[in-house]
């Protein structure tokens, strides 16, 4: 999935698509930053071998008095384009952050907290000085964050990607590629990033049990992640199917609906705690 999509699964009732008349989401999206329309949500990733879990996926939310459940599929790309990512993902920066601060003081202390983000963010910002200030005021272990993009971003600027990335890397802060297989990186650039775990695409994951060209896909992702010595994580697992047929292809971690769907910090901490 591409950042946008990776952002649109819904907490509880799906977002509904907003109608033709948000037409100006420029405006939008500076009220809702104005007003605190945005928030995070957090959708668990367990163990395949103990069902433990082991972290969750940050994922952003809009919804706006007027026009209700803005799908992140709509506002992410817009943001991107008119550069409003910059501000958003410093916010979401700080607020994931502050989120994983309080997840290990209340005694979630093996968890790892995935976040998004844009090669814009990467382009245009100092992404790594941003995060590493967060993190040391906070105190956070470099060890509980994972940061996330997509094969395609990565070749928007490689060389740039891949020095922001192994600095990161340097500090302990996992690189993963998401939606592989979906992009049109080479496997090369695997090479070059030397990136930490690979996530396979929910396409795939959605037709596993019933296409052999699906399956057969998964199966070379696990084995090539495998032979590369990185983690691989399946996403978008609904059925206990799917979920068996990824254990027992060597899948490391699992997220998906059937585990778990998106939920606040408060409603995660009650149930994980």
């Amino acid at each position: 999935m591409t950042i946008s999509e990776i952002q649109n699964t819904a907490l509880n009732n799906e977002c509904v698509n907003t109608s033709s008349s948000l037409d100006n989401l420029t405006n939008i999206i500076d009220i809702a930053m104005k007003n605190q329309h945005f928030s995070m949500v957090y959708q668990p990733l367990f163990s395949m071998q103990n069902s433990k879990l082991i972290g969750f996926e940050a994922l952003i939310r809009c919804r706006s008095p007027q026009f209700g459940c803005i799908s992140p599929d709509k506002f992410i790309p817009h943001a991107e384009e008119s550069g409003q990512i910059v501000e958003l993902g410093g916010w979401i920066f700080q607020q994931v952050l502050l989120d994983l601060k309080r997840f290990l003081q209340y005694g979630l202390k093996d968890i790892v907290v995935s976040i998004n983000v844009s090669a814009v963010q990467i382009a245009n910002t100092d992404i790594f000085n941003q995060i590493m200030t967060l993190v040391n005021k906070l105190k956070i272990p470099t060890r509980c964050i994972k940061l996330e993009l997509t094969e395609t971003a990565l070749i928007q600027n490689p060389k740039v990607i891949a020095k922001v990335f192994n600095a990161f890397q340097k500090e302990g802060i996992q690189i993963w590629v998401d939606d592989f297989g979906t992009g049109f990186a080479s496997l090369s650039l695997l090479r070059e990033f030397k990136v930490n775990g690979l996530k396979i695409d929910k396409s795939f994951v959605d037709g596993i049990v019933t296409c052999n060209d699906d399956f057969t896909l998964c199966s070379a992702i696990v084995a090539m992640a495998q032979r590369l010595g990185m983690h691989i994580v399946a996403e978008g697992i609904e059925d206990e199917e799917q979920l068996q047929i990824l254990n027992q292809l060597g899948c490391d971690t699992a997220q998906g609906y059937l585990l778990g769907r998106p939920a606040s910090f408060e409603d995660n901490l009650q149930r994980w705690r």
